[in-house]
Parts: structure tokens; C-alpha cells; sequence
């Protein structure tokens, strides 16, 4: 089967950009849309003002649209919860929107929907969230559910990082300090299941072309604490395991608002549904951790 022609809303985020680019392969005129930084031809679209009849999706033949778009920094709930109110409802909004002009939508969500204190969680595991990024990702899991009468998509990644050198994400973060003669600070009770985006991408698309609805966990099968993967970084590196700081990830909580903010501690994901529905195998943390060292210490 091809892939739905797919609108990419936040076309212009460290998720969107990547797939708009694999979804233009397939279809070169798929819509993408921006809030800010508008370049080449992605389209106006405001979360807190949403209207998307000016895109003329259904007209131009897009049956999803994947919602990337809304708040990435996991702080910004907490800290402003008038604002992400508002960003809620305008996600909310738009889904009725798509659902209304018979659009499929699809909504990337996170593992922080989950509390993190047993791991391995299965795609239809309860919510429990313990911070406002993570709640206000399970109220739109739900509103997307109720909104679409079951006939949407949701995908939880799970950290997403690339093989390109200085995109900020996790393992170039780690490989951009220690080569510089810093230190790095990692929970060894952080568990997680980091994951190469294209991978992610590529399983998201995949299940797009068997039309698959319901909540799908998208992430490798390999489970690693913080610490270990800054101590098998520094190995590909060639620097001393003394420059990675072990720490439990309760060392970085903060008051914010009056409010504790705690992270999840064991966020990995049971993706057997993913894997038995795809077919679909994920790159190697390690290979993936020694192709990002290599280009930290390759002149």
C-alpha cells in the first residue's frame, strides 16, 4: 500500500522537518506548517488561532496530518499553565477540524504520559503522568480518542536523537562536552530507550500505510540508564570514565510554581505490537553512539 499524503503540522520542529522530508518523497506537495521561521513553502498555521481551511487539505488530496506542533520544552507546562491550556484547546480544536474535512489524525505523543516506576509499558498501559508536560500529553491522547471516535493515531516516541553532528540532541550533546574537556551529569535511574528518529519516522510511516489507529509505543527494544550510555560514550570517545558524574535523577528536581518537578525514572516501552505490525528493526545504540563519536573526533 503508499503512504497517505500527509500534512505535517510543525513542519519546521526537530520532529516535523524530518517528516516533511520523508513524506515529500512520496508526495512533493504535501503541506507542511509553521508558527515562526517561515521558509520555503511551509504554511502559516497558530495553534492559539487555529484555522486550517486556507491549507485546503482535503481539497489537495491529504488523508493525515501528523500534529508534531505544540510545547517541546517539558518545563513550559508547569511554568505557564494559562499558556499550555490554551495550546491544549487549540490542539484539540484543530483535530476537530481535520476529523471535519475526513482528514486521519495523528498525534505524536511522549512516554512522559507514563509515571516511570515500573518500565516496559505496553501502548494501551494506563496513563499516569507526574508533571505538566506529561499531563498535558495524556489530556490530548484522550481528546484525540473521544474526538475522532477511535479513528486517529497516536504515537509515543520515545527520545529521539540523530547521527548529525551539533543537532542537540542527547548523544551529541554528551560527545560535544566530553570532547571539550567538560564533565557530563547522568542519572543512573534514568531508564529509557533513546532512539534514531529516522527509524521512529520510517515505523510511524509504516504503520500509516496499513492505516493503523490506536496508540502505538515507537521506540528501539534496548533499554540503557543515562549513566551508562554517558559511560559508553566516553569509551568511544576515548576519555576516562571520571568525566561522566553519576547521579539519581531526584537530584534534578525543582519547585516550579510551588510545585515539585520530578521526571520519570523508567520510561523504556514494550513495542512488540510495533514490531509484530511493522516488521521494523532499529539501528544500534552503540553503532548509532560510535558513528556520533567518530565525527567529534575526526578532523
Amino acid at each position: 500500500m503508499k503512504v497517505p499524503k500527509t500534512a505535517i503540522i510543525g513542519a519546521s520542529g526537530f520532529i516535523g522537518k524530518a517528516l516533511l522530508s520523508l513524506h515529500r518523497e512520496t508526495h512533493p506537495d504535501c503541506v507542511g506548517t509553521a508558527l515562526n521561521q517561515l521558509k520555503g513553502d511551509l504554511k502559516y498555521l497558530d495553534l492559539l488561532s487555529c484555522d486550517i481551511a486556507p491549507l485546503k487539505l482535503a481539497e489537495s488530496g491529504h488523508q493525515d496530518a501528523i500534529i508534531t506542533a505544540g510545547i517541546a520544552r517539558i518545563h513550559v507546562p508547569q511554568k505557564e499553565k494559562e499558556y499550555t491550556k490554551k495550546v491544549t484547546q487549540g490542539t484539540l480544536k484543530l483535530i476537530g477540524q481535520l476529523v471535519d474535512e475526513g482528514i486521519k489524525p495523528i498525534y505524536i505523543s511522549s512516554e512522559c504520559v507514563f509515571d516511570g516506576r515500573t518500565g516496559n509499558y505496553g501502548d494501551d498501559a494506563p496513563v499516569n503522568p507526574i508533571n505538566g508536560y506529561g499531563k498535558q500529553k495524556a489530556e490530548i491522547e484522550q481528546g484525540i480518542r473521544e474526538i475522532s471516535k477511535g479513528k486517529c493515531l497516536i504515537a509515543r516516541f520515545s527520545k529521539v536523537f540523530t547521527l548529525e553532528k551539533k543537532d542537540g540532541s542527547i548523544f551529541d550533546e554528551m560527545a560535544a562536552a566530553l570532547t571539550s574537556g567538560g564533565t557530563i551529569r547522568a542519572a543512573y535511574d534514568q531508564i529509557f530507550s533513546p532512539t534514531l528518529l529516522s527509524d521512529a519516522i520510517n515505523a510511524l510511516k509504516i504503520l500509516q500505510t496499513k492505516n493503523a489507529t490506536g496508540a502505538f509505543n515507537i521506540s528501539t527494544t534496548e533499554v540503557w540508564s543515562r549513566y551508562d550510555l554517558g559511560l559508553t560514550m566516553a569509551d568511544h570517545l576515548g576519555v576516562g570514565h571520571e568525566k561522566v558524574e553519576k547521579i539519581s535523577l531526584d537530584d534534578l528536581d525543582e519547585v516550579i510554581n510551588n510545585e515539585v518537578f520530578s521526571r520519570p525514572k523508567n520510561t523504556s516501552l514494550n513495542v512488540m505490537k510495533l514490531i509484530k505490525e511493522t516488521k521494523i528493526t532499529f539501528t544500534p545504540i552503540a553503532q548509532c553512539m560510535e558513528i556520533i563519536a567518530k565525527k567529534w573526533t575526526t578532523r
